[in-house]
């Protein structure tokens, strides 16, 4: 059985990997952001250049890039959960165990 600071250091281990794994997605989230809007910007500028050809190709790409960005929130919302839940059951468990060593002493 764990000594109390052995499972004190082990919870501290877990929140700290699951603090890093969110702030991964987070900047994960951001990068993605910051592509979508040089790809639509890049796309605008594009269209400018030649606007007569491509007013339904800018609507057309406008909305695959919504729902793109759509699909991504959501997974990137999926993967937070996911985290969320590691931490949640980390934490139980962390209470859980030292409930059993105070039992034990």
């Amino acid at each position: 059985m764990k000594t109390e600071e052995e499972l004190r250091t082990e919870y501290r281990r877990q929140r700290q990997e699951l603090e890093e794994q969110a702030e991964a997605i987070h900047r994960f989230q951001k990068k993605g952001e910051e592509i979508a809007q040089q790809t639509y910007e890049a796309i605008c500028y594009q269209v400018r250049q030649n606007e007569e050809y491509c007013t339904d190709i800018l609507e057309m790409a406008q909305r695959e890039i919504e729902q793109l960005e759509t699909n991504y929130r959501a997974d990137l919302q999926e993967k937070q959960r996911e985290v969320r839940q590691k931490a949640e059951y980390a934490e139980e468990q962390f209470h859980k165990e030292l409930r059993q060593i105070e039992r034990n002493k």
